[in-house]
């Protein structure tokens, strides 16, 4: 077995489903696929900055300030400076971009909610954990420099 070989088909299989899963729904609501990950990540970690988001999602500082300065611009975001520390930029939704998080939510439970619930929870933590094991196995790769 080739093992890199296998691990570069299967994330390369797993990202072409997830683009298939999501797009069609972020696209309607007016987004590209990193944009919504982008709001995402706002609405879920605690006191996100421009720097936090580029660690959590892996962009680089000039990307995404680009595109919060565009998030911001269509009114999904607003960016604030640290009146103590200028380099530190503060995101927060707007309520577009709240509200357009909840229907992204509401569309995906819509489509694929049903076969959430078919699985039992033992298999859906079973998946979380193989997926978990598997990304803590590529982050010891990136670590070898």
């Amino acid at each position: 077995m080739d093992f890199k070989k296998e691990i570069w088909d299967v994330l390369r299989s797993m990202k072409d489903s997830m683009d298939s899963i999501f797009r069609p729904i972020i696209e309607a609501h007016g987004l590209t696929v990193m944009q919504a990950h982008i709001l995402l990540a706002i609405k879920h970690y605690e006191r996100p900055t421009v720097g936090r988001l580029c660690r959590e999602i892996g962009l680089a500082s000039g990307n995404a300030s680009s595109m919060c300065k565009k998030l911001e611009k269509a009114g999904f975001l607003t960016r604030s400076r640290d009146p103590n520390d200028e380099r530190f930029v503060a995101l927060t939704l707007t309520e577009r971009g709240e509200a357009t998080m909840q229907k992204l939510g509401e569309a995906f439970e819509r489509k694929y909610g049903q076969i959430i619930e078919s699985r039992s929870e033992a298999e859906l933590k079973e998946l979380i954990t193989g997926m978990k094991r598997f990304n803590d196995f590529i982050q010891e790769m990136s670590m070898i420099k």
